[in-house]
């Protein structure tokens, strides 16, 4: 009726709490059903405690609503990308137990792991997640194909479900896990930050069923043996003694049947599907005599550990990151898979190919939340998470190697770049194990690094010890992954990254040592270049006609320099094109290197936290930890190997760049004594110059007044006349006027040109001199009084309360502090202007 009447299905109050949450936790499952079919109710919501819907039933036991609540019971909220993906991906099952010495491997579809029914009973799961129907199997190995948190959440769950939906505690911790999602503004920047934390697991609980709902006899814990005390034969307890599961089972493998078989299958199996367990875990196989303690020791958790080991079984979860490849062209179509997924475009028009695996997975769950599915990065997107890297990502060094280096031949088909994975492991008590990891774009089949298939073969493998334990499994997993990838295919060179780094430093320590021996040359030609300009300044001032054939070559040389003012060596000497190319190669080796660096470092912390808590847990079982200890000690070695190795070249490339740097700094030095040696020349030039400019303008002042006197007197004028009164001028008449009358001015001058900076000089000096005169005059004027100036006294009255007043302020803050010789002087100033 409130749907109808329009109310708000997510409504909340303040502490966070839907409707949806209140009728879960009542158990209110009709109102539970009528919620679920509004199409837009958020079955994930949580309140301010952290709670979903789906967490407020299974702490208050409401079974029914747990399971209308549990993802493989809304497969329809999936939207058909997501359907699409989960039916193209494959799951790997692995279960381990007694199969003739060998692992039983099954594949099957991620939405039939997740969400199929069974063909023969609808009500039935298609597949359990836990290995209890199985007498053979003692524990289970799940792997995702990729870092989908949707999927690893739906898994969880129904882990969870099938366990009974007991341990709501333990169930939150892992649900706590996601919660250490790195967020970021792009795509590449979501990511789970590298940790490893183990939560404890609550002791079994076995619920009876309805008839039998009274008070469990009482335990007492004896040496960590419980030894339940007798009740009367009435009381039902032969029911509950089938019910429940001996303590000296197969590891801490809860009870499933309570859960399945009471609601996907006939009641009556259970009793006896638990009976043959205990039976199984209780009744171990006899062992010869002759086996040494320490076989014992070794198989004896694998099939009666205990009430000891129940109660200190964890979950584990951890998350590291490890290196990984992809070709360019797979990360160039992953990219415009993501760009069309953000963008929400369907590609381009008349385009009717069918969207791959990959590319469904994608656009389902990007388009729909960026924080579900965290897609593979590349090495600088996994450094600067915040950064747009599509620049950087088609520079890498081995990128760089394999299509303009040494290996441009051999794999100019498929260049490779880095890339950086994640490892995702839930450890559930110790039957089950969860992981995910991304596979390659379009996984090929025959893919030599395949991480999984790696996995599978050294769980194989005749030449370790076999896995006993969900930990081996996981202490194995861990070793595939860590270090660096190319360790594992030693004999192609194609995957070899840290030698294609290590030939590149090779290439840019040549390319180093070719720049600095031309830089040599140039310096020896510009120290032979100046010795010539020299010889050339010595023969110039001092000339010889007795050997003409030095006078010929050095006239030659003059010619050859003079037809190109810059020699050729000034070029190489200015030219810092190359230097500042290696330079930016030695920058980005030193980087990357930088960036695998921190990768192996996140792998040596989240080693060690597992490392401390699988020994916590070998310790609460009072299990040997040398073992473990032993190859986690191996992993540690590795990556010190590695490690050792980048530092090893990170110092060569530090090396370069500094030898770079030191060149360059050379260069610019010599370059600047080179256009110190230029502007010397240039200098003493123009002071030539300048000298002859003077001579021409003394010249000028000598001989223009001159030339306008004597151009006068070329006048025909009737006042130029001779001593007799002829028109003829006499010598000494014109002489007397031109050359007094032209020295007269021309002399004057010529001491001006000569001395023009002295007279500046002086006029200057004159200024200042009156200034300082006018100055002194404008204080000296008389104000009315004859002589100088007194105060009256008022002014004097007001003089004398001002220093007192700063006096007094001197006592207040500075008081003692001030030198016993100066706390005097201001009452002596005060009586000397008295």
């Amino acid at each position: 009726m409130l749907l109808r009447a329009g109310a708000q299905v997510n409504s909340q109050l303040l502490n966070g709490v839907t409707s949806l949450h209140l009728a879960a936790q009542a158990g209110h499952k009709e109102v539970v059903e009528c919620l679920i079919e509004h199409k837009d109710l958020k079955r994930r919501i949580r309140d301010n405690f952290g709670s979903t819907p789906f967490l407020r039933a299974a702490q208050f036991k409401c079974k029914d609503i747990v399971s209308l609540l549990a993802p493989f019971n809304n497969v329809d909220a999936l939207t058909p990308e997501a359907k699409g993906a989960c039916e193209a991906f494959e799951a790997t099952v692995v279960d381990f137990g007694n199969f003739h010495n060998e692992n039983r491997v099954k594949k099957t579809s991620v939405y039939n792991l997740l969400y199929g029914r069974d063909s023969e009973n609808p009500r039935k799961q298609a597949f359990n997640t836990l290995p209890a129907d199985s007498r053979a199997t003692e524990f289970r190995w799940i792997h995702l194909p990729a870092n989908n948190l949707t999927w690893v959440e739906a898994l969880l769950t129904k882990s969870f479900i099938e366990e009974g939906a007991h341990d709501v505690e333990s169930f939150k911790g892992l649900e706590r896990s996601f919660r250490y999602q790195h967020r970021g503004q792009r795509t590449h920047s979501h990511f789970m930050r590298p940790l490893c934390q183990s939560t404890p697991r609550a002791a079994r609980i076995h619920e009876d069923s309805s008839e039998e709902k009274e008070v469990a006899s009482p335990q007492i814990l004896l040496n960590g043996q419980s030894i339940e005390t007798p009740k009367s034969p009435g009381d039902g307890s032969n029911q509950r003694g089938r019910k429940q599961k001996p303590q000296g089972s197969k590891g801490d493998r809860p009870d499933t049947s309570a859960h399945d078989d009471g609601m996907n299958g006939p009641p009556g199996k259970k009793g006896k599907n638990a009976a043959k367990r205990g039976k199984i875990g209780a009744l171990a196989k006899p062992e010869p005599r002759n086996q040494s303690l320490a076989a014992r020791e070794k198989h004896r958790p694998l099939l009666s550990l205990g009430k000891d080991q129940a109660n200190t079984s964890c979950n584990v979860c951890m998350f590291m990151p490890y290196l990984h490849f992809e070709t360019d062209e797979k990360r160039k179509q992953m990219q415009e898979a993501i760009k069309r997924a953000e963008t929400r475009s369907l590609g381009r028009p008349g385009l009717t190919r069918t969207a791959t695996r990959d590319e469904l997975l994608i656009s389902a769950h990007l388009a729909s939340s960026m924080s579900s599915l965290h897609i593979r990065r590349t090495l600088d997107q996994f450094f600067y998470p915040n950064i747009d890297t599509q620049t950087r990502d088609q520079d890498q060094v081995v990128f760089r190697y394999q299509t303009k280096g040494q290996g441009r031949e051999r794999f100019w088909a498929e260049p490779k770049i880095f890339m950086v994975d994640q490892l995702w492991m839930w450890i559930i008590g110790t039957n089950l194990i969860v992981t995910g990891f991304p596979q390659r774009w379009d996984q090929p089949k025959n893919d030599p690094l395949n991480v999984l298939d790696g996995i599978i073969e050294d769980i194989n493998s005749k030449t370790r010890e076999p896995v006993r334990s969900v930990y081996d499994l996981a202490i194995l997993i861990t070793a595939r992954c860590s270090g660096i990838f190319d360790r594992h295919r030693m004999g192609d060179e194609e995957y070899q990254f840290l030698d294609m780094f290590e030939a590149s430093i090779g290439v840019a320590t040549d390319r180093e040592t070719v720049l600095f021996n031309r830089f040599n040359r140039a310096s020896a030609q510009a120290s032979d270049w100046l010795k010539n300009r020299r010889k050339l300044n010595r023969f110039a001032r001092n000339p010889s006609t007795k050997d003409d054939t030095a006078e010929n070559s050095i006239e030659r040389i003059l010619k050859e320099e003079e037809e190109d003012e810059q020699p050729l060596f000034v070029d190489n000497l200015l030219d810092i094109g190359q230097e500042t190319e290696l330079l930016s190669e030695a920058k980005d080796i030193r980087d990357e290197l930088n960036m695998i660096r921190t990768v192996l470092q996140h792998q040596q912390n989240v080693l060690l936290d597992f490392q401390e808590a699988i020994c916590e847990i070998y310790f609460g079982q009072q299990r040997s930890q040398y073992e473990v200890k032993k190859r986690f000690k191996e992993q540690q070695r590795t990556i010190d190997m590695h490690l050792k190795d980048i530092d090893r070249m990170d110092k060569q490339a530090e090396r370069i760049y500094s030898s770079i740097t030191d060149l360059l700094d050379l260069k610019q030095k010599h370059a600047n004594a080179f256009e110190a040696r230029f502007a010397r020349d240039q200098a003493a030039g123009t002071t030539r110059q300048g000298k002859i400019m003077m001579v021409f303008t003394i010249v000028t002042i000598v001989f223009l007044p001159l030339s306008f006197i004597t151009s006068v007197f070329a006048i025909n004028l009737a006042d130029f006349q001779g001593p007799d009164g002829s028109e003829l001028l006499h010598l000494p008449y014109v002489a007397k006027y031109t050359f007094g009358i032209g020295f007269a001015i021309s002399i004057p001058l010529i001491l001006v040109a000569l001395s023009v900076d002295d007279i500046g000089d002086g006029c200057q000096e004159g200024m200042r001199r009156i200034r300082r005169w006018m100055t002194r005059k404008r204080a000296n004027e008389p104000t009315g009084v004859q002589g100088s100036p007194r105060p009256t006294a008022f002014e004097t009255e007001k003089i004398l309360s001002a220093r007192r007043s700063r006096k007094s302020l001197d006592t207040d803050f500075a008081g003692s502090l001030l030198p016993v010789s100066t706390r005097g002087t201001v009452m002596s100033r005060r009586d000397d202007f008295y």
